[in-house]
């Protein structure tokens, strides 16, 4: 375990729930975001600096960061039907479950349900983040990623050790964290907050054991019809909430079946697929003269991107150009 920081991975001050010495004053803050715990900090004296909650939500995942500024042991009694990854942003971290004790440096992740029992240790300068997971979307995702399951209920290994997981996943929640961070985030946009929730669960499932993955090994094939319904269904709703799990429903498949034919017969993945018609009628607005009254930041807002930042990147990567230039190539013309 080292004393490093994770950059990009603490949410802006506009998200503080609470900040006090008083971990007292803060419990009713913490459990209305985490549920009931029984703190026991460790060793004599006050808090060397104040506890600092920060909260904010990404559909129906509950992101949060905690730091409590002493020694201490938080041990959850609110886990009921949720599933909890706690990622190390500065300092170290620990978790006791199942009779081991597993550390953490910075971006390095726990994973823990409620019959892990688990108990958390954190240092003075300890500084977590959590994304607290409702347990039966995730199963309801597995059961529409895969063709064939156990019948068990979910679970993942305790800790998130492949250094490919761990990059992977530090990826993400920079980018789910830098994108609730933006300045125009106050307001939610339902296109990205439905992606980047399923986004979150299928990377999890993904990338972390857990005793589901045995009915991955059976990819049964779409077929044209089925691969027909998917791409009408995306055509016909690219301003509406698209999910990978919607899209298999419609197309009355599994998500990875539905992942195998969309890189078949387009060479790329469905969401990506939505991501290209998407930039394409931004595309299609912006070289439309009647759109002239209209920001980029709102056409992009409109079809789901309220990170301009990574927007304007996606773009350029498409076209070869920035919006910018693209609505002044055409403006030029008239």
């Amino acid at each position: 375990m080292f004393c490093e920081t994770e950059a990009g991975l603490l949410l802006s001050d506009r998200f503080i729930r609470i900040a006090t010495p008083d971990l007292v004053q803060a419990t009713p803050a913490i459990e209305r975001l985490q549920g009931p715990f029984i703190a026991r900090p460790k060793g004599a004296g006050a808090l060397r600096e104040p506890v600092r909650v920060r909260a904010a939500d990404c559909g129906r995942v509950a992101v949060s960061t905690f730091h409590f500024g002493t020694n201490i042991e938080i041990e959850p009694r609110g886990l009921e039907g949720a599933i909890l990854v706690t990622t190390a942003v500065q300092g170290r971290a620990g978790m006791a479950a199942g009779g081991r004790t597993l550390g953490a440096s910075s971006g390095v992740s726990f994973i823990s349900q409620e019959e892990d029992r688990p108990t958390f240790l954190y240092e003075p300068d300890t500084e977590v983040l959590k994304l607290r997971f409702e347990r039966r979307r995730v199963e309801e995702m597995c059961v529409r990623m895969y063709d064939n399951l156990p019948d068990a209920p979910l679970h993942f290994d305790g800790l998130m050790a492949q250094p490919a997981a761990v990059q992977r996943w530090s990826a993400l929640l920079r980018f789910v964290v830098s994108s609730l961070n933006a300045p125009n985030a106050g307001q939610p946009c339902r296109l990205e907050t439905a992606s980047m929730e399923e986004l979150l669960m299928l990377t999890l499932l993904g990338i972390q054991p857990h005793n589901y993955q045995g009915g991955a090994s059976r990819v049964r094939s779409v077929t044209p019809r089925q691969f027909r319904l998917a791409v009408d269904y995306i055509n016909e709703h690219l301003d509406a909430d698209i999910t990978l799990a919607g899209i298999a429903e419609v197309a009355g498949c599994s998500i990875r079946s539905l992942g195998r034919a969309f890189q078949q017969s387009c060479g790329t993945s469905p969401m990506q697929y939505v991501q290209k018609l998407r930039l394409q009628r931004i595309r299609a607005e912006l070289v439309r003269p009647a759109s002239g009254d209209r920001t980029i930041a709102d056409i992009a807002f409109h079809w789901g991107y309220r990170h301009l930042g990574e927007f304007n990147r996606k773009y350029r990567e498409c076209f070869g150009e920035t919006p910018s230039e693209t609505r002044q190539r055409n403006l030029a013309h008239f």
